[in-house]
């Protein structure tokens, strides 16, 4: 190849390498090109940079082929340097491909893959320039890139190791969660929302829409949810809601409350709530949320009114254009029970990347889709390559046992299924009838033994004492209640599975633990 082509192209073999570097490096979480498009970019370079290596490389093993004489120990050193290279890349794209390589491992790796091709490329270019150079002479331009080419490499070297010394994500979580439970004023401060339209979505739901404050912005996931303090006949009550609007709205949030038949929140929320009113907000919380950068393919299954969370992962996808493929599986009991039905037909026809499959168990006769109870013949018929997506499920406890059950037996790994539920807000007539037992709770710090029924969480029995317990979204993701459990034994009330948190290991969740015996905390 003619130095006229080679050069430049090893120009932008390095530019290339240099490129991947940088925004492997760099935060763009305050950029305007979404966080997709760098990724777009991210990869278009480094295929491009693997394309070029194969044709230096190609060119390389031509101008050896037939070699008369002896190899020299700088083309000796430069096809090791190369072979060095190749495998390198094979191991960057297959760890960047399986999604499960550490950001470190990868920005180490192009690192490495930079300051070889960097070498790769310097010890043919400066010889040939040099070689070409007047005696005692170098252009003043070779100088300037030569010195350009150190600083760089320096500068990434140091960013690299200024990366590597931050503190570990999970003890930074560590360390903030012990702030917040010794000094709750250290707490985000809540959102104070105002209510500024109501509408009726369904025969027993309907949509709030709150404005944001001024000067203040949502940070939330899609699917992510807020804890509320409604003030209601002179009390404050606690609830949570998934947001169902789209996180990228700047001005206002929504939620879907649906009218219980014993919930006092959810009736004055759909009968008596009007516009202007105010409520605190704390969150965003929640583990269950889509991250376009790890889910390429998701399956959303949704029960009754669990399309909430739902509809802010769509409505986000929809707005940005995401090209994750999605399909919405929506179990209701009767068709006047899809709530979104309209809009989410709508979004099916303008979304090639999206399908809708609403099913119903007590269909009409003029049904024309899915009935009946959600089985695998459901799931195997409308998942394709069912092992390759992420699942969402959210509804009501057994409905989301019931889809889990169905995946397991498919072979979806455990790792591969997020769930949200709220858990059970409202007391029913079993949990009514075991609260004539007690147990006492020993609150240490406060000196206080209480009497309290084995059906209430800790952190019920401290709030209807008056005990303070710093708490956030009451449903054990936010871990700000965290309390050190001195004595006694209890159990956690949970749908989901719990994996072991080492954060735990003599603490609980007061939030989501109820007392199996008489219990001591350390509050």
């Amino acid at each position: 190849m003619r130095a006229s082509i080679s050069i430049p192209l090893a120009a932008v073999f390095v530019l290339l390498a240099t490129f991947n570097v940088w925004s492997m490096l760099s935060s763009h979480s305050g950029s305007k090109v979404p966080a997709r498009w760098w990724g777009l970019l991210h990869r278009t370079a480094g295929y491009s940079f693997i394309a070029l290596f194969a044709v230096f490389s190609y060119f390389m093993l031509l101008r050896i082929k037939g070699w008369p004489d002896e190899l020299s120990p700088r083309i000796v050193l430069h096809m090791a340097i190369a072979f060095t290279l190749a495998p390198l890349l094979v191991v960057k794209v297959i760890a960047a491909r399986s999604r499960k390589a550490s950001h470190a491992l990868l920005c180490a790796l192009g690192i490495t893959i930079y300051a070889v091709a960097f070498t790769l490329v310097s010890i043919n270019a400066a010889v040939h320039f040099l070689r070409n150079a007047s005696v005692g002479k170098v252009p003043l331009w070779i100088s300037f890139i030569f010195v350009f080419s150190v600083l760089l490499v320096a500068g990434l070297a140091l960013a690299g190791k200024r990366r590597s010394r931050e503190p570990d994500s999970n003890m930074k979580a560590i360390s903030s969660l012990e702030q917040a439970r010794n000094n709750p004023a250290a707490q985000p401060d809540p959102l104070t929302l105002t209510l500024a339209r109501k509408e009726r979505q369904s025969y027993d739901t309907t949509v709030l829409r709150f404005l944001l404050p001024r000067g203040r912005r949502l940070e939330a996931h899609p699917g992510q949810f807020l804890t509320f303090e409604w003030f209601i006949h002179g009390k404050v009550v606690h609830r949570s809601y998934s947001i169902c609007s789209s996180p990228i709205q700047s001005a206002y949030l929504e939620i879907m409350p649906k009218r219980m038949q014993n919930g006092c929140v959810s009736q004055f929320l759909n009968d008596r709530a009007a516009p202007g009113l105010m409520v605190k907000a704390h969150g965003p919380y929640g583990q269950f949320y889509f991250d376009q950068n790890k889910h390429d393919r998701i399956v959303l299954i949704a029960g009754g009114s669990g399309i909430t969370p739902m509809m802010s992962i769509l409505r986000y996808i929809r707005d940005l254009c995401i090209p994750s493929l999605c399909t919405l599986i929506y179990c209701v009991r009767a068709e006047n029970d899809l709530v979104f039905d309209a809009e989410l037909r709508a979004s099916a026809k303008q979304m090639s990347s999206f399908r809708y499959v609403p099913v119903v168990s007590r269909a009409g006769q003029d049904w024309t889709g899915r009935g009946g109870r959600l089985r695998r013949e459901i799931l195997e018929e409308e998942i394709p390559k069912p092992l390759g997506c992420t699942y969402f499920l959210c509804g009501p406890t057994g409905f989301m046992k019931l889809a889990r059950t169905l995946l397991e037996q498919m072979s979806v790994h455990s790792s591969q299924i997020l769930q949200e539920s709220f858990g059970e807000q409202v007391a029913s007539e079993e949990r009514r009838a075991a609260e004539s037992n007690s147990v006492n709770v020993t609150f240490a710090r406060s000196a206080l033994t209480i009497a309290s029924s084995p059906e209430r969480t800790l952190l019920e029995t401290a709030e209807a004492n008056g005990i303070p317990i710093p708490f956030g979204c009451r449903q054990g993701d936010c871990h700000t209640c965290m309390t050190r459990l001195l004595q006694g034994n209890v159990q956690v009330v949970r749908d989901e599975p719990q994996e072991d948190d080492p954060r735990l290991r003599g603490f609980v969740l007061p939030c989501i633990t109820r007392p199996l015996n008489d219990v001591t905390l350390d509050v």
